[in-house]
């Protein structure tokens, strides 16, 4: 099982933390949003981890070398991240992804525990979520039991769109290495030669599901805890969750927040 990490945006919402700093070394309760992934993915057995980097990408390499801890760290730079989205960053990794991956998004906090879940999850291919409540908003998952239907993305999301069923994602996937190789990086391609590098990868995820390419399966967070970290608002939230994380007490649900804008 490999990991691969998105980290190559500009987190121009987190401005002017984020001007002589990538976002994904933004601290929460004094470490690096990125360490406590590392430290989450060498805990659950994880051996080798991808991290594409873009903005500031040369205070990443320097942060966290070529290993950590137990993690071996390789690295893929997006030069052009200023003019493309994270459906290019992840195309650009093709060829480093040789296995079953964990896809995780660089502004993440969690507890480790849950990726121990997803791992431990019976199917193959798995998006984890969230119950929707306001003010989260982004990509969301329509769910039949266990099995998504559909994945919508925010500019699929008309006024009067119906939230009631509705699962966020957290932004975090596990691919089976034949749904990585076979649907989601022939999808990115697609998208990539035809100009369209200002996507969100979910848009290849939301077709592979459209057209019956790729049976997602979605796996509620439950108790755990998580916060995508996206604004100064999501930093101070985060900053909470530690803080009672440390003090061992169970996390309310309203802290799970994530409000990104897709």
């Amino acid at each position: 099982m490999q990991a691969l990490i998105l980290a190559a945006g500009q987190g121009t919402r987190l401005r002017p933390l984020t001007d002589h700093c990538p976002k994904c070394l933004v601290e929460v309760g004094g470490q690096p949003i990125l360490q406590y992934q590392l430290e989450a993915l060498c805990e659950v057995g994880v051996r080798e981890c991808i991290v594409v980097v873009g903005h500031r990408a040369a205070q990443v390499r320097s942060a966290f070398g070529s290993r950590f801890l137990g993690l071996s760290i390789t690295y893929v730079e997006n030069e052009v991240f200023e003019t493309t989205n994270n459906i290019y960053s992840l195309w650009l990794a093709r060829r480093e992804v040789t296995g079953d991956l964990l896809l995780l998004e660089g502004d993440l906090i969690f507890e480790p525990e849950l990726l121990m879940d997803l791992l431990d999850a019976p199917y193959e291919n798995v998006a984890v979520v969230d119950r929707f409540r306001f003010p989260m908003n982004g990509t969301v998952i329509l769910a039949q039991g266990d099995r998504a239907s559909a994945m919508v993305l925010k500019l699929d999301q008309p006024p009067g769109f119906d939230y009631g069923p509705a699962l966020k994602t957290v932004n975090i996937y596990k691919f089976s290495r034949r749904a990585v190789s076979g649907v989601l990086m022939p999808a990115l391609g697609d998208y990539v030669s035809n100009g369209l590098t200002g996507d969100y990868y979910e848009v290849a995820i939301s077709r592979a599901i459209a057209e019956g390419a790729m049976r997602l399966h979605v796996m509620r967070t439950g108790a755990r805890a998580w916060a995508e970290v996206d604004t100064v608002e999501d930093l101070a939230d985060a900053e909470r969750m530690r803080s009672w994380q440390r003090l061992g007490s169970r996390v309310p649900a309203g802290a799970r927040l994530a409000r990104s804008s897709r």
